[in-house]
């Protein structure tokens, strides 16, 4: 099997012109995007596949996600390299259905793509009742178990915004996926070769299931210090990383590009456990399929 390059990004938390960004960031978050694709054409990393996880646009209309889109069909042209979106707690669906899909009334997006013999998949944790958790529906758990079924033995990577629990995330768990035990639980018994997420502007390292590596890579835009459980500290940061996946095994380097040192937010944050009230994994839902950008 051939090397496999992909650069994970996470959080370009873009702003449209009239709105300011989420935190009193120094640089606009459109630059710090700008420089991870540049870096990336100057060390001439030559990834076969770019991943944003998540938390494309905030406050984003459709005629934003439009423009993201017109603009991330640009960047991938210029690295030659397709560029693959999953949605994180911030965006609007409904808005990037109609501006990014230029469709409507679908429910989540999630979607498959295979690469030299091996699966990627691309999940929807978006939950729609809360701004920090994430949650994946029953009919995507189904979708994800039944093709996992097809190809049993294949290599299985998946992209996700909302990172897992882990027990060094306790005092994050407000702010992870909650129903980490049924995706575990398919998950279970399949070639799962790692997740990739993102959300918490840190980056971390660790193993569910004693044995599937998760990988969350830092922020587009900012550093959290969340050493404080109920006092977080956010600094201007530019964070990326490349995974290489040679023979089914994923090694993943981080490519820093900024931090700085001034405080330039803080976050309070109360109640630091799972979410009281989950919804049932019950519903109607379906699945799309994203094409890639080119």
């Amino acid at each position: 099997m051939n090397k496999f390059t992909i650069v994970h990004l996470s959080d370009p938390q873009l702003t449209a012109a009239a709105v300011e960004p989420q935190y009193h960031q120094q640089v606009p978050p459109i630059e710090k995007l700008q420089q991870i694709f540049d870096d990336v054409l100057t060390h001439q990393i030559a990834p076969d596949l770019i991943v944003i996880g998540g938390d494309l646009m905030q406050d984003g209309t459709g005629q934003d996600y439009a423009k993201l889109r017109a603009y991330l069909s640009e960047q991938a042209e210029r690295l030659q390299a397709p560029i693959q979106v999953i949605l994180g707690d911030q965006d609007d669906r409904e808005a990037f259905n109609a501006g990014y899909l230029s469709q409507s009334h679908q429910p989540y997006y999630a979607y498959k793509q295979m690469y030299q013999n091996m699966d990627f998949y691309f999940l929807d944790s978006k939950w729609e009742t809360t701004k920090e958790a994430g949650w994946l529906d029953r009919e995507q758990l189904d979708w994800l178990n039944k093709n996992l079924h097809i190809a049993p033995r294949r290599r299985a990577f998946i992209f996700l915004h909302h990172p897992l629990d882990a027990p060094a995330l306790r005092s994050m768990r407000y702010a992870l996926l909650q129903n980490n035990r049924e995706l575990l639980s398919i998950l279970h018994g399949h070639n799962i070769g790692g997740i990739f997420t993102g959300h918490l502007h840190f980056g971390a390292s660790y193993l569910v299931d004693n044995t599937i590596p998760v990988t969350t890579v830092g922020s587009a835009t900012t550093y959290i210090n969340c050493q404080d459980p109920h006092y977080h500290e956010v600094h201007d940061a530019i964070n990326y990383n490349v995974i290489t996946i040679q023979r089914g095994m994923a090694s993943v380097t981080n490519h820093p590009l900024y931090l700085g040192q001034a405080v330039i937010d803080t976050i309070a944050v109360g109640n630091t456990g799972f979410a009281k009230h989950r919804p049932r994994l019950t519903g109607t839902r379906r699945t799309v399929n994203g094409p890639f950008l080119s």
